[in-house]
C-alpha cells in the first residue's frame, strides 16, 4: 500500500501539471499552492445484494477533494456518474485507473473543470472491491478561484475560504450531489 500511495501521490501531481498547462497556467501552480497534500486511501467492499433495486453502495456525491483515483474491480460494474440528467454505468477496464475531479478543482478553476457527481450501486451477484485514493491541498491552504482565471468577464464563482474549513462542512454533511459545493459559491442578488 505505501508503493502503491507513492505513485498515486506522483500521478496526481503529474496530473495538475497537465491540468495546469490546459489553463494557460505555470505548470507548478497547483503544486505551489497545495503545500504538504493530504492523501488518504480507502477500500470499499461492497457485498453481493438480493435487492440492488432498493439500495445504493454509496449516495450520490462529489467529491471535496481535487482529484480522486479510483481503482475499480475489473469484474463488477458499480460506479455511475450523473451525464446530462442520466446515470451512466462506468465500465472497469483491467489494470485502467479512472480518475474524478473533485470540488477544489473545480472552485480553483473558477468552474473550468468541473467535478463529477457519482455513486455506487449494488450488485445481485457479485461482490464488488475498490480502492480510492483522494488528493487535496493541505487544511491551511486558502481555496478560491486562482486570480488568473478571473476576469471582468470572468467574475469569481467561489468565495474563499481554507481546505479545512470545506473538508469540515463536507464531512459533517449529507452526502446529496453536489450540494456540498454550495458552500463555496458566492451567491448574488439581482
Amino acid at each position: 500500500m505505501e508503493v502503491y500511495s507513492a505513485n498515486i501521490r506522483e500521478l496526481c501531481k503529474r496530473l495538475l501539471i497537465l491540468t495546469a498547462r490546459s489553463l494557460g497556467l505555470r505548470h507548478d501552480a497547483f503544486g505551489d499552492m497545495f503545500g504538504e497534500a493530504v492523501q488518504a486511501a480507502r477500500m470499499n467492499y461492497y457485498p453481493p445484494c438480493s435487492r440492488p433495486d432498493l439500495v445504493l453502495g454509496l449516495s450520490p456525491h462529489s467529491d471535496g477533494s481535487a482529484l480522486t483515483v479510483l481503482q475499480q474491480d475489473a469484474e463488477s460494474v458499480g460506479l455511475q456518474i450523473l451525464k446530462d440528467g442520466t446515470w451512466v454505468s462506468v465500465q472497469p477496464i483491467p489494470n485502467a485507473l479512472v480518475i474524478n475531479i473533485g470540488d477544489t478543482l473545480e472552485v480553483l478553476t473558477n468552474g473550468r473543470y468541473k467535478s463529477v457527481e457519482h455513486r455506487v450501486v449494488t450488485n445481485r451477484d457479485r461482490s464488488r472491491l475498490s480502492v480510492v485514493t483522494i488528493y487535496a491541498p493541505s487544511y491551511e491552504v486558502e481555496l478560491g478561484p486562482m486570480p488568473e482565471l478571473v476576469s471582468k468577464h470572468e467574475p469569481p464563482v467561489y468565495k474563499k475560504y481554507t481546505h479545512g474549513e470545506y473538508n469540515r462542512h463536507y464531512i459533517t454533511n449529507k452526502l446529496q450531489g453536489k450540494k456540498t459545493l454550495e458552500f463555496a459559491k458566492i451567491h448574488t442578488s439581482c
